[in-house]
């Protein structure tokens, strides 16, 4: 299956991704969520940061898989010094074996149906 929810903005509204995964018992790695913007784990400025490396070692073991879409509360710096893969027929940045981002522009095919990927938007906050 594939769900889609909005942001999650890092630990500030990520609890429905933990609940979600108690309400829907049979999920699976094979199902996905994607967040449609404003993820929010990749965020601080270093990579070494233990809160998110403990943040995504909390996701990465939800039974099913995340993807999203950058938003404009991202670090833009740190999604792009991950590699660049192909996956489902779109380009990504794997931040772990559960957790993907699905890069701007690209064209996905997930469970048979067929996902563009657009990000962007003007944030009056951002500054």
């Amino acid at each position: 299956m594939v769900f889609l929810t909005g942001d999650t903005h890092g630990h500030i509204d990520s609890q429905k991704l933990f609940d979600y995964a108690k309400i829907h018992k049979n999920l699976t790695k094979n199902d996905y969520m994607i967040i449609l913007g404003d993820f929010g784990f990749i965020f601080y400025p270093n990579p070494d940061n233990a809160k998110e490396k403990y943040q995504l070692k909390e996701l990465s073991e939800l039974p099913y898989t995340i993807l999203f879409i950058d938003g404009n509360h991202c670090n833009f710096d740190r999604l792009n010094s991950y590699p660049v893969e192909t996956w489902n027929g779109g380009k990504i940045h794997r931040i772990s074996d559960s957790i993907f981002h699905l890069m701007r522009g690209q064209v996905f095919n997930i469970q048979n149906k067929t996902f563009f990927t657009m990000g962007g938007a003007q944030s009056y906050d951002k500054a």
